[in-house]
């Protein structure tokens, strides 16, 4: 008997991790197995310092200065990133959940069908809040005419008002 593989999809960054906790659960109550998507837009930069410091080194002809930034940048991201990854990996161990995960500089849609060609035994999509509720993150009416997969969106808990 195979096992259900769920297809954690979530954008990297900071918060990469919002919805992993439900994920989590899910697979354990359907013993299944998660495969995480981290997809990255290409030629992103985090914060609205560094492009504007990016901007006044540029304008200013230092190129150099430009690219060292950029670079710091990347590499800043990347460490954030594998501590995530890390983090989810031991919750995946201490559970007895078997986790993969793969890291994707591109279009969401574009990475998902990829994964899902390559993955056939794929059986659900979960799309990250991070990913589902901002404007520019995914075109679920896109996603569900590309994909035969069921697809679920994962929100973020309300704050309790005070």
């Amino acid at each position: 008997m195979t096992k259900e593989k769920l297809l954690f999809v979530t954008k990297g960054g900071e918060d990469c991790d919002n919805g992993f906790n439900y994920i989590l659960e899910l697979a354990k109550t359907l013993n299944a197995g998660i495969a995480m998507l981290m997809v990255y837009n290409k030629n992103v930069m985090q914060t609205y310092e560094d492009v504007m410091a990016a901007v006044a080194f540029a304008e200013a002809g230092d190129h150099q200065m430009v690219r060292d930034i950029m670079k710091e940048e990347g590499k800043r991201i990347e460490e954030k990133t594998d501590m995530k990854i890390n983090e989810i990996v031991e919750k995946c161990r201490e559970n007895s959940v078997s986790f993969t995960y793969q890291i994707e500089s591109e279009e969401a849609i574009t990475a998902i069908k990829y994964f899902l060609k390559n993955n056939p035994g794929t059986d659900m999509v979960l799309i990250s809040p991070n990913l589902s509720e901002r404007k520019k993150g995914i075109d679920l009416k896109k996603l569900i005419k590309h994909i035969t997969k069921p697809v679920v969106t994962i929100s973020r808990l309300a704050k309790a008002g005070a």
